[in-house]
């Protein structure tokens, strides 16, 4: 809708109506958006997770009294478990911040001072800045 050549004060509320939408959503994605320090410490996290619940279950008296489908009832129960909060680590730690979804923040306001996006275009500048 930004390239649309004319707006009105409706196309402009679409936009941004669109936009916010997106961000009421956009929690969705950040699992598929962590850095490679959250990616490291999220594996390290499961793979402690991983230790601790083998450790509990073995130091419980109860474990080797268990038939083998109650174990791997358990063992899926706690594997479960991990990638729950291996999940919600990655989701807290991740960052949605690509600059460019911050920009279109900017362009309903833009919209409204030039009346297009067009007539803002940087290309001009950039052009002329190749050839010096």
């Amino acid at each position: 809708m930004a390239h649309y050549r004319y707006h009105t004060e409706a196309t402009i509320e679409y936009m941004e109506n669109h936009l916010e939408e997106f961000h009421s959503h956009k929690d969705v994605f950040s699992r598929f958006r962590p850095g490679k320090c959250t990616n490291k410490v999220s594996k390290a996290l499961k793979k402690q997770f991983n230790l601790d619940k083998q450790e509990e279950r073995e130091s419980d008296p109860a474990w080797n009294n268990l038939s083998a489908a109650a174990k791997c009832s358990r063992i899926d129960e706690d594997e479960a478990q991990i990638e729950s909060e291996t999940a919600q680590h990655l989701a807290h730690e991740s960052a949605f911040n690509f600059v460019m979804m911050h920009l279109l923040n900017h362009f309903s306001d833009h919209i409204r001072q030039l009346c297009n996006l067009l007539n803002g275009s940087s290309e001009l500048t950039e052009k002329s800045n190749d050839r010096s």
